[in-house]
């Protein structure tokens, strides 16, 4: 028996075929098959809108879009989706929202569109894609009204923000860690990153030490006034816009009391030239020294054998003019030698009568 489909019923296949969220297509972004949203009927002058996509993006981030009409009729219903570049690859992930839902369809497998017709507006999210990507495109396109009604065709662009990682760790201590013996003056060496802006330098006698010294510009700096055999701990840290990235501890012992005693002396021992020299009779040196030190000066001829001394374990306060007479001695090559605390300094000495 034959059946009648009256206008009612056809109006209403007709409604709900044209209801159901697929009939729109694609969202217009390259490699898209079909036709988009605001493309399948109507003219332009739309007035739908999308906000929260980035002008810049950090990868593996989170944004919270929407999508509504601003005025006019509300939105039929749109297609959305994000590609790298101007390719077809899909960038990143979009998750449905208030009024939205997924699809996937040949050539465009993370869209995004009303779950129902006729909303005024709706939202989604998208995650950005992972570091490196670059820059990504939004493609919409939404249809207000009926099928006269305005369509909006949207695409945004979102360039990749590049942030800069941390400095690696400082490393490479000089002194060496756990190094001994060191001169109550020490010049700390380290070997920074090339992203490195600055550094802190942690200095004390306490393990982990304290900030000692901030924005220090290369990789070396000087600490001084130690304590004889006293352990320092150190460390170092790399400061840029990324970040803060520290070494880890080392330490050195400094020098017993004894062996500070001589440094200081080595520094303030000094034996001038000797003058004349050659000489043809008497010759002068001049030994600078500490407060209240003992010298030795003695003559050697080439073959080691000791011929005079000048001083003998003498108690010099702060300098003292020496002077050899050579009448008697052959002509030939000597050398003065001067001890002071350990240290000693030694001259050639040419005698021509």
């Amino acid at each position: 028996m034959s059946r009648n489909i009256g206008p009612l019923s056809l109006l209403v296949l007709f409604t709900s075929a044209f209801a159901h969220p697929n009939y729109v297509g694609y969202s217009g972004a390259p490699g898209s098959l079909g036709r988009c949203a605001s493309t399948c009927h109507g003219a332009g002058g739309g007035t739908v809108q999308v906000t929260g996509f980035p002008t810049e993006y950090v990868p593996d981030s989170t944004y919270l879009l929407t999508i509504a009409a601003l005025s006019g009729s509300s939105i039929k219903n749109f297609n959305g989706s994000v590609r790298v570049g101007t390719s077809s690859t899909t960038a990143g992930q979009i998750v449905a929202g208030l009024n939205t839902t997924t699809y996937s369809v040949a050539q465009e497998s993370n869209g995004v569109h009303l779950s129902s017709n006729d909303r005024q507006n709706g939202t989604f999210y998208w995650r950005a894609p992972v570091a490196g990507t670059g820059a990504v495109r939004l493609y919409v396109g939404a249809h207000q009204g009926n099928h006269s009604g305005p369509n909006t065709t949207i695409t945004l662009v979102a360039d990749e923000t590049v942030t800069q990682l941390p400095p690696g760790a400082p490393s490479d201590p000089i002194p060496a860690d756990a190094a001994t013996d060191q001169p109550l003056e020490v010049n700390l060496w380290w070997l920074a990153d090339q992203s490195t802006d600055y550094c802190e330098v942690y200095f004390g006698t306490e393990d982990p030490p304290v900030l000692f010294a901030n924005n220090v510009g290369g990789e070396s700096y000087l600490v001084s006034d130690l304590e004889p055999s006293t352990t320092y701990y150190w460390m170092v840290s790399a400061v840029n816009e990324g970040g803060t990235t520290p070494s880890r501890v080392w330490s050195f012992t400094t020098e017993t009391a004894s062996a500070a005693e001589n440094t200081l002396i080595a520094s303030e021992f000094q034996v001038s030239p000797a003058y004349p020299n050659p000489f043809n009779g008497l010759v002068r040196v001049t030994l600078t020294v500490p407060f209240n030190s003992t010298v030795s000066a003695v003559i050697f001829d080439r073959t080691g054998r000791q011929v005079a001394t000048l001083l003998q374990n003498s108690l010099i306060d702060r300098s003292v003019d020496l002077e050899w007479n050579a009448a008697g001695y052959a002509a030939g090559l000597y050398f003065l030698r001067c001890d002071c605390a350990g240290l000693s300094q030694t001259q050639k000495l040419v005698y021509l009568p």
